[in-house]
């Protein structure tokens, strides 16, 4: 199989905007992180918060499309018992790593550090499950479930003559619409915010979508079709949507504080908020592969070790950014220039030292 160097970027790209967007919540946007900086400022938190909610509408939907891409070839290639085990391996392990030691011993320097000792803190906070620490890596956890649940679809149908299923104007906008409902149907039970398993379920109606998005995406090699005619119009939908969200926020009373009818529930505000998602993340999910497939097609030592690194980068960056996060605070700088600094520190320190991570014997089988 030929390597498509684009969609080996383009994770890279994707994992550097993970470890942006948690360093922009540690300086005042919207959501959950193990630290947050004291010194913020309302317009850096408006900001942030705006960068991190166009973020969050598309780039881990698009890693899922990823993923969901390069599954059908591995399962034809090994197998039903050999995908799964190499699954497990690759992604049950580092989850496992994460829960059991990086997690809890971030969180330990945090919050316990000064009430218990390290050995009193996993004996009575990790072993008796009162503190399960997830992170970053639900959406490995996630990716566990979705192998499974492809294994036993394959497992249980056979694969049948396929016709030429095309790309149209009229089924995007379908799909954007209907994941859109489901997302504010699901968040009437799951707001955002809410978590099940490290899982923030309202967010998973597109997950699902674009993994699955993904699979046919291979099947009907979608990604070597897909045109400038296509992303040329929803190119301009994102753009729109994006430029609307301070008017559907302000409509909707953010400015009062009232925002958290945007996270779910039987409200205007949740379901404008659910529909605005799928009309950002489609236009820039295929403009970015076709500007990556046309232009940054092509390999180079950094983008090599980059891409090597990025799995490995986007487990261990928590507490680096952390670290770095706490040296900041030292300094009295405007909470946008830490952003900046913690941002791009951040991710030359997460990428080197997974470089050097995956040259460990074996540790290359698992990353």
């Amino acid at each position: 199989m030929k390597r498509l160097y684009y969609i080996d970027n383009i994770r890279v790209i994707l994992t550097i905007l993970v470890i942006v967007h948690h360093t922009a919540i540690a300086y005042g946007a919207a959501g959950g992180w193990y630290y947050v900086d004291s010194n913020t400022n309302d317009i850096t938190s408006t900001v942030l918060t705006l960068f991190t909610a166009v973020n969050q509408a598309y780039f881990m939907g698009f890693f899922f499309l990823i993923s969901g891409y390069f599954t059908p070839a591995s399962y034809d290639k090994k197998g039903v018992a050999a995908f799964l085990k190499d699954r497990l391996i690759r992604l049950g392990i580092p989850l496992l790593l994460y829960i059991s030691f990086i997690g809890p011993t971030l969180i330990y320097f945090l919050q316990y550090k000064e009430k218990l000792s390290y050995i009193d803190f996993y004996i009575h906070k990790i072993f008796n499950l009162e503190i399960i620490n997830w992170g970053p890596m639900w959406f490995v956890e996630t990716l566990i479930y979705f192998a499974i649940f492809y294994a036993i679809y394959r497992k249980i149908t056979r694969e049948q003559a396929e016709n030429k299923v095309c790309l149209s104007h009229k089924y995007i906008l379908l799909s954007a619409v209907w994941i859109g409902l489901a997302a504010f149907f699901v968040r009437m039970f799951f707001p955002v915010g809410t978590n099940i398993l490290g899982m923030q379920l309202g967010y998973f109606p597109s997950y699902i979508f674009l993994f699955i998005i993904g699979i046919m995406a291979k099947r009907y090699n979608w990604l070597d079709s897909l045109s400038k005619q296509h992303t040329r119009l929803w190119f301009k939908v994102s753009v729109t949507s994006i430029i609307l969200l301070p008017v559907v926020l302000i409509a909707g009373g953010a400015l009062e504080g009232n925002t958290n009818v945007f996270m779910g529930g039987m409200s205007f505000q949740s379901l404008a908020y659910a529909l605005w998602e799928p009309f950002v993340a489609f236009g820039i999910i295929m403009t970015v592969i076709i500007f990556f497939r046309n232009h940054v097609n092509k390999n180079s030592t950094v983008l090599q070790m980059m891409s090597d690194s990025a799995y490995t980068a986007f487990i261990v960056h928590p507490p680096i950014v952390v670290f770095i996060s706490i040296i900041m605070s030292k300094f009295h700088i405007a909470p946008f220039v830490k952003f900046l600094a913690v941002s791009i520190a951040g991710t030359i320190i997460c990428f080197l030292i997974s470089s050097f991570i995956i040259k460990i014997p074996y540790i290359r089988k698992v990353l």
